[in-house]
C-alpha cells in the first residue's frame, strides 16, 4: 500500500462523499514503519540543522555586512554525511526494500539497475530538502535587504527567523508523528494525507505553534520594521500580515494540502505518489478513470496513447470536445512590438463538456444551467454578487448548474461549483476537510523569445470555458479568459528558457541532443524523460501532446516540469488574458481610448483619405472619423514606431515635421499592414523603423552584426548564420482586425482583447496596458 496525498482507493470516494471520514487501513510491517520513522527523523534533523546555519549567517550579515559570506562548508558537509549514514545504517528493510513503502515516488532513481537504495534516498532527501530550505529562507530573509540594519530591525529579523524555525520544526515533527502512527495502525480513521487537519492532536499542536509565531512577531516587530525588512512574499507591511503570510507560505512547503503542487518535505519523506495519468490508478484531480481503474466508465477510459490521448483518463462516453491548439499560431501582445509573433505550445488548448446539442450540430460548450435558455453558470454572469454554480442558475430561474471535472476555471477540489483563489492558501471558499483550490493549465510550459530575451510562460484558465460550437460547420464563439505567468531562465543557456523533459547536459543543464553537444565537464547528455530543473527536477515526465511540447528551438517541455517559482517575472496573479470572444469568425478593435503619453494624447483621423492625421473633429477627416489613438484604457501610446510621411512623394519616409512631407503630413508613430507577414489577417510593421536585428536561424538571439551570430560569440548558434534586420512589429493605427476560419476538424480561432498592466519592468518591455491579438490554428476532436 502506498501512502500518498490522495490514496488510490479514496480518489473517487472523496469526490462523492466528502463529509464522511475515510478509514485508512494499516498494511505496513514493523520494519517498514520503523524505516519510515528513521527517514522522518533524519529529514527533520537535516532541515533543522541546515536552516539554523543559514539563519545564523544571514543574521550576522545584516548586523555586520560581509561578516558571513556563506555558512561553514565543512559544517554543511557534516549534515549531509549524517543524513547518509543514518539512512544506510538504520533503514535497511532487508528483503522488503524501500519500494515497499512507496519509493522512489517523488524522488528520482538515477541508477535503476540496483533498485532504489538508501544512497539514492539520501541523495533525494538532500537535494529536495536543500531546495525547500532555500525557499523557506527567501520567505524569512529578503535578498534586497542588506545591512547594516537598525537595532530594532535586527531584533525583528532574528525573531522572524527564530519563530519560523520553530514553526517548521513543529509542523514537520507533529505531522511525521501522525504519519508513522497511521502506518502502525494506531489512527485508523485518519487519512494519512490529512494528518495536519484530520487528527485532532496534530491539528491542535500546529495551531498552537502558528499562534506562537504570530504572537512572537507582533511582540518583537513594529509595522515599520516589517516593511523595512520586506518580510515574506509578497512583502508584508504589518506585523500581523507578516505572521499570517509566514504561516501560510511555510506550511505549504512543509506539508501543503494539495496534490497538484510541487512536493513538500512530507511528500519526499513519506513517498507520496506522483499521481500521473497512465499509472493505472485514479489518483489525480483531472482523472475520472485510469486504465483498468475504470469504474466510472468500464471499457471506455481514454488512454495516454494516440488517437484518444487527448481524452486521457477521461470517460469517452460523455459528449465532449477537445480543442487542440497548434504551435504555428500568431500572438501579438502589447504596444511596443517586443512580444509580437510569438506562438503557443503545440497540443495546448482545452477539453470541455458539450450540452444541449440539436439536430444542426449546435451545442453549448462548458458548464451551463439545466433549463432553457441554458445560460452559463460561471460567476461572470449578471447574477447577485457572490453566487456561483447552482446559485447562479437559481437566481436566473434556469435550474441547476451542470458541471463536471472538465470545468477549466479554478475550483475547489471537493465542490467543483465553488470558484476559488489559487493564490490564497487560506481561501475561505474551500473550507471543507481536506479541500483546496485547484487550477487547469492550458498548455505545457511554453518557451518563447520576446525582445531578444528568452522566457518561459505558464498559462492557466482563469474561468470556465463557455460558449457555443457547431459540430457540423466548425463555427464557435467561446469565452476563454486565462492568466499567464512569465519566468526568467534560471538554469542553463538562452536556448533552454523552460525546464525540458530529457535532452539536457547533466552538469550545466543546457539543452542537448547527444553527448557531443555537452562541452567538457558539462555532460553527459541526459535523454531519458526526466525534468532538467525547476521544482520537479529529476522526476519522470511526459513528452507527447497534450502533456508535452516538443520544439525544435527550445527542446521538449512537459506539464510535469514546471519552472522554478523563484524565477517568476510577472506578479503572483499573472497577466490577465481576458478573452471574452474567441471566435472562428472575424473580430476587430478600433482605437477609442485616449493615450497617456505626451504627443499622443490628442485625437487622430481613423479611416478615409486623412487616416492618421491629427484632428479635433470629424469634419477634418473626410471619409473617416476623429477618435483617440489608443486601444486600451491606460495605454501610453499606440506603438513604438518612428514617425513617417503619409501621402505625397515622400510617403513612408521618416520625418520629423509636416514640411518634410509635401502633399501629405508627418504621422507620429506610423504603423501599416505588412504584406510580407502572412501569420495573421492584418499584421502591422513600423513604416520607417525602428529596426531590430535577429540571427537568421537562432531567431531568439538579438544582433547588430553577423559576428554576434557566430559560434564563437554564441555557442548555441548554427554555422553560417547572418544577422537580419527588420522593422519592429506593431498594431495598425486605424484598427486591429483578425479573421478566423470555421472548419471541421481543422479551423482557426481569433481574438482581440486588452491586457492590463503588471510589474513595471514587464509593462515597459512588453507595452502594458495594451492590446493583444491572436490567430490560432486548431483541431477539434469530439467524443463519443
Amino acid at each position: 500500500m502506498t501512502v500518498g496525498k490522495v490514496r488510490p482507493a479514496l480518489a473517487l470516494v472523496c469526490i462523492l462523499a466528502t463529509t464522511v471520514p475515510i478509514p485508512v487501513e494499516a498494511a505496513f510491517t514493523a520494519s517498514q514503519s520503523k524505516c519510515a520513522a528513521t527517514i522522518a527523523k533524519a529529514g527533520f534533523g537535516f532541515v533543522r540543522s541546515k536552516l539554523k546555519l543559514h539563519q545564523r549567517c544571514r543574521n550576522a550579515n545584516l548586523a555586520n555586512p560581509g561578516s558571513c559570506s556563506a555558512p561553514d562548508a565543512a559544517a554543511l558537509a557534516r549534515i549531509d554525511e549524517t543524513l547518509r549514514k543514518t539512512l544506510q545504517t538504520k533503514c535497511t528493510l532487508a528483503s522488503e526494500g524501500l519500494g515497499g513503502i512507496g519509493f522512489p515516488a517523488a524522488c528520482t532513481d538515477d541508477n535503476a539497475g540496483d533498485g532504489f537504495t538508501a544512497n539514492d534516498l539520501a541523495t533525494c532527501l538532500r537535494t529536495s530538502h536543500d531546495a525547500i530550505v532555500a525557499k523557506l529562507l527567501t520567505l524569512q530573509f529578503d535578498e534586497s535587504v542588506t545591512g547594516p540594519v537598525t537595532k530594532t530591525q535586527l531584533a525583528c529579523q532574528m525573531e522572524v527567523a527564530k519563530q519560523s524555525a520553530g514553526l517548521v520544526g513543529c509542523v514537520l515533527k507533529s505531522v511525521q508523528k501522525c504519519r508513522v502512527a497511521v502506518m502502525r495502525g494506531k489512527l485508523p480513521m485518519v487519512p494519512a494525507d490529512l494528518c495536519a487537519i484530520a487528527d485532532e492532536k496534530t491539528a491542535a499542536t500546529i495551531a498552537k505553534c502558528e499562534l506562537k509565531l504570530t504572537e512572537g512577531i507582533q511582540g518583537r516587530c513594529s509595522d515599520g520594521d516589517v516593511a523595512a525588512l520586506d518580510v515574506c512574499t509578497p512583502d508584508a507591511t504589518t506585523a500581523v500580515a507578516a505572521g499570517q503570510c509566514l504561516v501560510n507560505t511555510q506550511s505549504a512547503l512543509i506539508d501543503g494540502p494539495a496534490i497538484d503542487v510541487p512536493p513538500d518535505l512530507i511528500d519526499f519523506q513519506f513517498a507520496v505518489r506522483g499521481g500521473l495519468c497512465g499509472d493505472g490508478i485514479v489518483d489525480n484531480l483531472a482523472e475520472e478513470c485510469d486504465g483498468d481503474d475504470d469504474a466510472a466508465c468500464p471499457g471506455a477510459c481514454g488512454t495516454t496513447l494516440e488517437p484518444d490521448g487527448y481524452f486521457a483518463c477521461l470517460c469517452t462516453t460523455i459528449p465532449r470536445i477537445r480543442v487542440v491548439e497548434h504551435g504555428d499560431s500568431d500572438t501579438d501582445n502589447g504596444w511596443t512590438g517586443a512580444s509580437a509573433d510569438t506562438g503557443v505550445a503545440e497540443g495546448a488548448g482545452y477539453v470541455t463538456d458539450l450540452y444541449d446539442c440539436d439536430a444542426s450540430g449546435l451545442c453549448n460548450v462548458g458548464p451551463s444551467c439545466s433549463l432553457p435558455p441554458h445560460s452559463p453558470c460561471s460567476v461572470y454572469l449578471a447574477a447577485p454578487s457572490g453566487l456561483t454554480g447552482n446559485d447562479v442558475c437559481a437566481a436566473l430561474g434556469e435550474g441547476t448548474c451542470r458541471k463536471r471535472r472538465t470545468a477549466t476555471g479554478p475550483h475547489c477540489f471537493q465542490d467543483i461549483q465553488k470558484k476559488c483563489d489559487p493564490n490564497n492558501r487560506a481561501d475561505p471558499v474551500c473550507n471543507a476537510l481536506g479541500d483546496f483550490c485547484t487550477v487547469t493549465p492550458s498548455s505545457p510550459p511554453n518557451p518563447v523569445s520576446s525582445g531578444g530575451v528568452s522566457v518561459c510562460n505558464m498559462t492557466i484558465w482563469s474561468e470556465d470555458v463557455v460558449g457555443t460550437v457547431n459540430l457540423t460547420s466548425g463555427e464557435s464563439v467561446v469565452r476563454a479568459p486565462q492568466r499567464s505567468r512569465t519566468y526568467s531562465r534560471m538554469v542553463g543557456s538562452a536556448n533552454k528558457p523552460c525546464p525540458v523533459c530529457g535532452g539536457f547536459c547533466a552538469v550545466s543543464r543546457e539543452r542537448c541532443a547527444s553527448d557531443d553537444d555537452c562541452a567538457a565537464g558539462k555532460g553527459p547528455c541526459i535523454t531519458a524523460p526526466v525534468c532538467s530543473d525547476g521544482s520537479n527536477a529529476g522526476k519522470g515526465c511526459r513528452t507527447a501532446p497534450p502533456f508535452g511540447n516538443p520544439t525544435v528551438t527550445f527542446g521538449t517541455t512537459s506539464i510535469d516540469c514546471p519552472p522554478d517559482p523563484l524565477g517568476e517575472i510577472t506578479s503572483k496573479d499573472g497577466l490577465d488574458l481576458y478573452v471574452t470572444a474567441r471566435s472562428t469568425g472575424g473580430v476587430s478593435m478600433l482605437p477609442t481610448q485616449p493615450c497617456m503619453a505626451p504627443g499622443f494624447s490628442g485625437n487622430a483621423c481613423v479611416g478615409g483619405s486623412s487616416g492618421g492625421r491629427s484632428c479635433t473633429g470629424a469634419s477634418e477627416c473626410p471619409g473617416g472619423t476623429c477618435a483617440p489613438q489608443c486601444f486600451c484604457a491606460g495605454q501610453l501610446q499606440p506603438n513604438d514606431c518612428d514617425d513617417a510621411c503619409v501621402g505625397g512623394p515622400n510617403d513612408a519616409s521618416e520625418c520629423h515635421t509636416h514640411s518634410e512631407c509635401p502633399g501629405g503630413f508627418c504621422h507620429v508613430g506610423d504603423c501599416r499592414a505588412d504584406p510580407g507577414d502572412p501569420d495573421s489577417t492584418q499584421e502591422g510593421v513600423c513604416t520607417s523603423g525602428p529596426s531590430q536585428g535577429w540571427c537568421s536561424i537562432t531567431t531568439y538571439r538579438p544582433c547588430t552584426s553577423a559576428a554576434e551570430c557566430t559560434q564563437a560569440a554564441c555557442s548555441y548558434c548554427s554555422p553560417g548564420e547572418s544577422c537580419i534586420s527588420e522593422n519592429r512589429a506593431c498594431f495598425v493605427n486605424g484598427g486591429i482586425t483578425r479573421e478566423g476560419l470555421p472548419r471541421t476538424p481543422e479551423g482557426r480561432s481569433v481574438g482581440i482583447y486588452c491586457i492590463e498592466g503588471d510589474k513595471e519592468a514587464v509593462n515597459i518591455v512588453a507595452g502594458f496596458p495594451g492590446p493583444a491579438a491572436f490567430t490560432q490554428p486548431e483541431l477539434q476532436i469530439v467524443v463519443p
